[in-house]
């Protein structure tokens, strides 16, 4: 405990901006072991999940238009239109 409480103390003086971010914190405190975060999936499994969720989230925020979702993702509709076959998105219920 009294380890802990070092490492908050160093990290709050060492600080910019009164945020902590990891990098302020001890290697140890930083591990993924350590910090009982570490990767259940693939990096393969673990990309897709993400970029369906970018997909979603840029169609909700076009309401299903995927001109406009392709723009805020900073791609074309064609690679767009790829994503969403691979992930098996129906953009008709983000309308």
């Amino acid at each position: 405990m009294r380890e802990l409480e070092n490492c908050i103390e160093r990290a709050c003086s060492s600080g910019e901006g009164g945020a902590i971010h990891a990098h302020h914190l001890p290697p140890t405190l930083q591990t993924a072991e350590v910090s009982g975060t570490l990767a259940r999936q693939s990096l393969k499994e673990a990309l897709d999940a993400y970029e369906k969720d970018l997909v979603q989230d840029a169609l909700k925020s076009a309401r299903g238009n995927r001109a406009k979702a392709a723009r805020l993702l900073h791609t074309t509709e064609r690679i767009l239109g790829y994503a969403v076959r691979k992930h098996g998105i129906d953009t008709e219920r983000f309308r």
